[in-house]
């Protein structure tokens, strides 16, 4: 996971989205032999309604508004392993997208989720080369409104349950703004289109897909496959930890009950050495600068590794060297705080923390788990 892109999540958290994939009411039902990545989706089981045969999808498909009146697109691509150069074959793609007027109109036979993303549905299934390729009409804006234009995109994997990847954009949309791309998510690689003339009137762009990137839960490929921490979706718990940096710097004050209502990034890390955090923390630093304590607040979670809890003044003196270490890389809004120990149950065990992880990364919106990430690298 690259700091960028968890930059990048935590904006997406400040700025307005139509209609986001990323807040469900229950977690999708999967088969006991799937693996269950992505997080919480809502209407990811559209996916199923009214489908055709997956066995019997193919890789290309036409989308039913593509003989209708408007700009013709056509948009292809490759989908690779979470390698980033395996092709990914069976892999069964499922888009949507408002008509002309800018609506998601049902026909009549339509019902449940196929109802409320209108008749303009399509699926395909990757080649055993990876590739896919589907046909429609580009999506109109919705009436009243300065979101994008955009495609919505839900993918299934052969031993995976599905789950939706970030959306496909315009880069010519006028309301596509340089903030709007700024915070783009990045789940399943860049879906941000630039369209080409092509033959017959018909504009061609390309998206290829990298299956799990930046999704939570995935299973990367060759990276230790450590767990912790509560899951996405999860609401966290209160705890007073003491804050050693920040607006309650010397204060015991419980970060999720004072500023839970709002969003951010808390960090657990159980390691001593601060200063392979020098990069990375002066970046959320500068984040918090930039967006205001009012829209982002960051908490970094120092456990206090391999310290007798029972030394009082041992810890005092560590608690001293956080406070000037902070003082010298002038962390004045980032909220550096302490806690007892990686086993602590009032603190770390709230949370279950792993103690044998490097870190636990969360995002949280109204005191709820958006994004989960675990040992991530920090110089990335």
């Amino acid at each position: 996971m690259k700091i960028s892109i968890i930059i990048q999540l935590i904006l997406s958290l400040v700025s307005f989205t139509a209609c986001s994939q990323n807040t469900a009411k229950e977690q999708n039902k999967i088969k006991k032999s799937e693996q269950l990545v992505g997080g919480k989706c809502e209407g990811c089981e559209s996916i199923y309604e009214q489908a055709p045969s997956f066995d019997k999808l193919g890789p290309v498909d036409t989308l039913p508004d593509f003989n209708e009146p408007g700009p013709r697109i056509e948009i292809s691509g490759i989908v690779y392993e979470r390698d980033e150069k395996t092709p990914a074959r069976g892999v069964v793609i499922y888009i949507y997208h408002t008509d002309r007027s800018g609506r998601y109109t049902a026909k009549q036979n339509q019902s449940g989720w196929a109802k409320r993303h209108g008749y303009i549905r399509g699926w395909v299934k990757t080649d055993n080369k990876g590739f896919y390729k589907f046909y429609t009409l580009r999506p109109a804006h919705y009436p009243n409104s300065n979101a994008a234009e955009h495609i919505h995109v839900t993918v299934k994997e052969p031993d995976k349950n599905e789950y939706w990847i970030s959306e496909y954009l315009f880069e010519d949309d006028p309301l596509l703004t340089a903030k709007e791309k700024k915070s783009y998510e990045y789940r399943g690689g860049n879906g941000i289109i630039k369209l080409s003339p092509g033959a017959n009137r018909i504009s061609h762009g390309t998206r290829h897909i990298t299956l799990g990137l930046n999704v939570p839960d995935y299973p990367y490929a060759g990276l230790p496959k450590t767990k912790s921490g509560l899951a996405v979706g999860d609401n966290c718990p209160a705890f007073e930890p003491l804050h050693l940096s920040g607006i309650d710097k010397g204060k015991h004050v419980c970060p999720m009950c004072k500023y839970g209502s709002g969003q951010g990034l808390m960090v657990w890390f159980n390691h001593t050495g601060l200063d392979q955090l020098k990069g990375f923390i002066s970046l959320l630093e500068r984040t918090m600068e930039e967006q205001s304590e009012k829209n982002l607040r960051v908490f970094m979670v120092y456990m206090n590794p391999f310290y007798d809890i029972n030394d009082a003044e041992g810890q005092k003196i560590l608690q001293e060297k956080i406070i000037a270490y902070c003082e010298e890389q002038h962390i004045t809004r980032v909220a550096m705080l302490w806690v007892p120990s990686p086993i602590d149950e009032e603190t770390c065990g709230l949370y279950q923390i792993n103690p044998q992880a490097k870190n636990t990364v969360f995002v949280y919106k109204k005191r709820t788990i958006v994004g989960k990430w675990v040992n991530i690298e920090y110089n990335d």
